[in-house]
């Protein structure tokens, strides 16, 4: 919460409005631009909608073939689906139960395939993944702790500038959330994170 509270104070000071909770309902044309319908009954005057709603692989087709499919393509840690002959990488690949959408998981992926391909058989490893979130007004890099990791979370800073650990029982660094001028730890703290994928 603190360092989702620095981005949304960093967005607001550009003068962007935050309605959490309520959902758009509709869109409506009106004469002088549009109207955002909300699910709480507001009706929100506005010139422009942006709408990021996320990525989803698209299975139907693989699933049709007979392929394994879950939250993505299911392929094991060399990329190969339930079909010995087919291969799957990018969004729409599930490796080890991992469905990760961004490009460093995809680029590792394509690293170890074309070792495959080639008569090398490659395991996918993935190190620390750090998401970095493009909003200048406050920066922000986010390293989510591996699946089922527990630890225990704690908050440093002020204003912007928040840095936001994850750590086990033992003290090992397990994820982290950095804003503002924190964000200049990131490769320190990259450093002490465990891989994603060993």
């Amino acid at each position: 919460p603190a360092a989702a509270a620095a981005v949304q104070a960093g967005l607001e000071s550009l003068g962007a409005c935050f309605h959490l909770g309520p959902v758009l309902n509709r869109l409506q044309r009106v004469a002088d631009g549009l109207e955002a319908h909300l699910s709480d009954g507001q009706v929100i005057p506005c010139d422009v909608v942006v709408s990021a709603i996320g990525l989803r692989p698209r299975v139907d087709l693989a699933a049709a073939a007979g392929l394994q499919v879950n939250r993505g393509i299911m392929v094991d840690r060399h990329l190969k689906t339930s079909h010995a002959n087919i291969y799957a990488l990018g969004d729409c690949a599930e490796v080890d139960g991992l469905n990760l959408l961004y490009v460093m998981p995809l680029m590792s992926c394509a690293r170890a395939l074309a070792q495959t391909l080639a008569g090398n058989p490659t395991a996918v490893t993935y190190g620390p993944m750090p998401i970095t979130v493009k909003t200048p007004v406050c920066p922000l890099v986010v390293s989510p702790p591996p699946r089922g990791a527990e630890g225990i979370w704690t908050v440093e800073g002020q204003g912007a500038d928040i840095k936001v650990l994850c750590r086990d029982a033992a003290g090992r660094l397990l994820g982290y959330a950095l804003t503002g001028a924190a964000v200049m730890e990131k490769l320190a703290l990259n450093k002490e994170l465990p891989a994603l994928l060993a």
